[in-house]
């Protein structure tokens, strides 16, 4: 396994291909609950990153998809990712630049 279980997406490209790629992933908000509730990506499940080694369980039956990680800036999405990876998922997305770059959807 490589020293980065995951890829990069950036944020602002993904931004602009939400509509088309959105099916292609299972997104996975990692930050806090305050966080979360001020905006997140539509549809995505909510697992803050130090929850996560309890948690990662919720998504053992996407263990097969791709897993698009998303936090802030980029940072506990990567943190998370390993995590995952110590799981088996082999599948893992980083959102890079985080919500700070998106300009995507959001749902409050």
């Amino acid at each position: 396994m490589s020293d980065y279980p995951y890829i990069n997406r950036e944020a602002r490209e993904l931004s602009d291909t939400y509509s088309t790629d959105k099916e292609n992933f299972i997104w996975v908000d990692v930050r806090t609950e305050e966080e979360f509730r001020e905006g997140h990506i539509p549809g995505s499940i909510h697992i803050p990153f130090d929850e996560m080694e309890e948690r990662y369980v919720e998504l053992v039956d996407v263990k097969e998809r791709d897993v698009m990680l998303i936090c802030r800036s980029g940072r506990r999405s990567v943190v998370a990712a390993h995590i995952l990876a110590e799981e088996g998922f082999q599948h893992l997305f980083n959102l890079k630049g985080g919500m700070l770059e998106w300009t995507g959807p959001v749902e409050r």
